[in-house]
């Protein structure tokens, strides 16, 4: 034999080196991780999309709060105004959110707040923190469920937003 024939030559079983055969200890390790793995790329999913649509509540509450600082409103024991309403849900309505829940407090003619829905399933209460007395105020409240914020990827894991609600508060003074 000579010796190219020899480098060549496979070797035999018995005499490989233990570097060469490790398909059953890299699947078991593949296996170990691949639980890790998922749960970080569906909490990164998740959380990725909360904050994106956590963004849009914000920037309804704002538009909210926008249109009722510059429109009049009426007095306390009554619903949110229909505008105020509509500018917020057309805002939720491109990420396809629908509040369950919006409160407009305000001390232009009185302290009670607005609520709309008037008889709603939504179990949240206004900020607790009051409205500034120095000049005439308005603080609009919108509530959204978290399930409309994100799925619900990590329930398996005991991580479930069912039975939560998130709130964006913004309050502008009011101009009329």
């Amino acid at each position: 034999m000579t010796t190219y024939q020899q480098l060549c030559r496979k070797p035999a079983r018995r005499s490989e080196s233990p570097r060469t055969n490790r398909g059953g200890s890299v699947t078991l390790e593949f296996l170990l991780v691949l639980p890790i793995l998922l749960i970080v790329l569906l909490a990164a999913v998740q959380f990725g999309m909360y904050f994106s649509n956590a963004q849009q509540l914000a920037l309804a509450s704002r538009v909210g709060a926008e249109a009722a600082s510059q429109t009049a409103l009426p007095a306390s024991g009554s619903t949110v105004p229909a505008y105020i309403t509509e500018a917020i849900q057309r805002q939720l309505a491109s990420s396809a959110i629908t509040p369950c829940k919006i409160i407009v407090e305000h001390n232009v003619t009185t302290a009670t707040p607005l609520t709309w829905p008037s008889a709603s399933g939504c179990p949240c209460d206004p900020p607790t923190t009051p409205v500034p007395a120095l000049a005439s105020y308005v603080r609009v409240t919108v509530f959204v469920p978290m399930t409309e914020l994100a799925p619900s990827c990590l329930a398996l894991f005991g991580f479930d937003l069912a039975n939560r609600y998130a709130q964006s508060s913004t309050t502008f003074r009011y101009e009329l």
